[in-house]
């Protein structure tokens, strides 16, 4: 028979506007391990680290719901039966400090700069800007109930079916609640291969939406493939999706289109925090269907990122019957990862370390207490606390899977970091990725001169300004300019294909365009720099090499090999 490319769906229900699947960017420095903000939220999108050996294929999935905890439902397909375990969200905050796409501007400046309030002393270089036994044979309403059991938070039903609507009945009818709606979008994968599995998630009784973690799914594909279509009934307006994939060479978007962004539209006085409007842009001017890499290369950049044994001393912390001081020397060991608080620690320590009543009285927030236990010493009773099952708890949702997501990383040799945004109406082809071992590896860090032209005492934020790219491109500009022309520039430099083998092809270049609209970008910004030449700072609007402009032309469906039933 053959086997369908399709292997993971991230699609999550629990009403018509289903759970959506969230990352959360590194949480910004604050004074204490939980911040004031909370964890900003950078886009909404999926999240999806695959792990590929062969036809071996394993899928890490975050989840994130808001809603009751009894309508939580999750429907996942899967081209083979799936072993079903958890993951850590721990692990896609990890990867999104270390493989997200950074914008480093190099400040320097020319002259006298003079710093207004803050002083002529003022250092400009210190400022910084598990289971019982599956029952088995297919019941008389073409439903095969393959397996059903628990795992972390889950109860879980791994299903066969022949049509969409027995398929549904047996969701209901077992508490699994997915609404009616969603069946147009499940349909095409239950007619899609006889060995398709559907893997359902509900929360377990003594659960809440608190206890939700990522899945982990291990099944057998030929390639990774995220079907989309699923998605679309519970997605919003430009959703990102960020998918990582271990290999041995680098994963390149195989029926979508690739793009190199216009690093000239990036807001670099304001480290690229415009970096997601001009992917969304890009994505856009290429049809909809397209990706960017954000990292390529090879796995050890995680080295001993997620997990060293050094970090924590379990068995110290199992026999440790003091709740401050284990909380203390928890926290050390989290920081020492690069964390800070999030909801997955937070909901622990409500469990097990819960806020005094008599400090919740006085008006102390969980945040004050768990920033500063030690402060509220006198208001913590340590009978009843219990270490074993905190620590417990602390292997199954964040140590365990990050050890065995370290041994991935350390195993396997090479890590790609795709990314894109997708609206419901662009959801129609399921992404599929190949390996290709000639294409160039992709740096994560992305850097800029930045000369600050003071002359003879100007002040410093009142200066013109040269942003000289990596190619030699230059940007005249000023830290209040109104960017509008800039950000009417392309957002996609490139747009090319992908697949397997050889360089990429190019579809559309827009170089050119975008060096005549960086002309007149600096031409206009004249009367600013009128003066700065002489000051020794040259503004010049050097050009790259630009590339041959074609039409772009209509998307192609390259298929994924699908074939229906009959």
């Amino acid at each position: 028979m053959q086997r369908s490319t399709l292997t993971l769906a991230a699609s999550a229900a629990a009403s018509f506007a289903a759970a959506s699947l969230l990352y959360a960017a590194p949480a910004a420095a604050c004074g204490g391990f939980f911040c004031n903000s909370g964890d900003p939220v950078n886009q909404t999108g999926e999240q999806i680290l695959f792990a590929v050996d062969g036809e071996n294929i394993e899928a890490h999935v975050a989840i994130q719901y808001a809603g009751p905890s009894e309508d939580f439902a999750w429907i996942v397909p899967t081209p083979s039966r799936p072993e079903v375990g958890v993951s850590s969200s721990i692990l896609f905050t990890r990867l999104d400090q270390i493989l997200g796409a950074q914008f480093r501007p190099e400040f320097r400046e020319i002259g006298e700069c003079s710093w207004g309030m803050w002083g002529d002393d003022f250092d400009s270089a210190e400022s910084g800007a598990g289971g019982g036994a599956p029952p088995s044979g297919r019941d008389e309403d073409g439903v095969t109930v393959v397996e059903q059991s628990s795992v972390g938070p889950y109860d879980y039903a791994i299903l066969q079916a022949t049509a969409t609507e027995p398929l549904f009945e047996w969701l209901e009818a077992n508490d699994y609640d997915i609404p009616r709606g969603v069946m147009p979008f499940v349909e095409p994968y239950v007619l899609m291969d006889d060995d398709m599995h559907f893997v359902s998630f509900r929360l377990s009784k003594d659960r809440d939406t608190g206890d939700i973690q990522p899945v982990l799914l291990e099944y057998t594909a030929e390639q990774p493939v995220i079907p989309i279509q699923l998605t679309a009934v519970a997605t919003v307006p430009d959703m990102g999706v960020r998918t990582h994939i271990l290999g041995e060479t680098r994963s390149v978007p195989e029926n979508y289109l690739h793009v190199e962004i216009n690093e000239a539209r990036i807001d670099w006085l304001n480290y690229g925090s415009n970096y997601d409007e001009v992917v969304t842009a890009a994505m856009d001017e290429a049809g909809g269907q397209a990706f960017v890499t954000e990292y390529a290369g090879d796995s050890s950049i995680m080295a001993d990122r997620l997990w060293q044994d050094e970090w924590f001393d379990l068995e110290g912390l199992r026999g440790e019957s003091d709740p401050i001081a284990f909380w203390n020397r928890l926290m050390d060991g989290l920081m020492a990862m690069g964390l800070r608080g999030d909801s997955t620690i937070l909901g622990m320590l409500q469990t097990y370390i819960p806020l005094p009543d008599a400090l919740a009285a006085e008006g102390v927030d969980e945040q004050s207490f768990y920033n500063c236990m030690e402060c509220y010493r006198e208001y913590v009773d340590g009978e009843g606390f219990d270490a074993e099952a905190f620590v417990d708890e602390l292997e199954i949702v964040i140590f365990g899977p990050l050890e065995h997501a370290q041994e991935l990383f350390d195993t396997i040799p090479y890590t790609s970091r795709l990314y894109t945004t997708l609206s419901a109406e662009e959801m129609t082809i399921d992404p599929a990725f190949a390996f290709n071992p000639d294409m160039a590896e992709v740096s994560n860090i992305h850097t800029a001169e930045v000369i600050v032209d003071c002359g003879d005492g100007r002040d410093y934020y009142e200066s013109p300004i040269t942003i000289r790219l990596n190619d030699g491109r230059e940007i005249r500009t000023t830290w209040d300019v109104d960017r509008e022309d800039l950000d009417a520039l392309p957002a996609a430099d490139t747009i090319e294909e992908t697949g397997a083998s050889g360089a990429p092809r190019t579809v559309s270049s827009n170089r050119d365009d975008i060096n005549a609209g960086l002309e007149d970008w600096n031409d206009q910004m004249a009367d600013v720099f009128n003066t700065s030449d002489e000051k020794g700072c040259s503004a010049a609007g050097g050009h790259g090499s630009t590339g041959a402009l074609a039409g772009l032309g209509l998307l192609l469906g390259l298929g994924l090999g699908r074939r229906r039933r009959g």
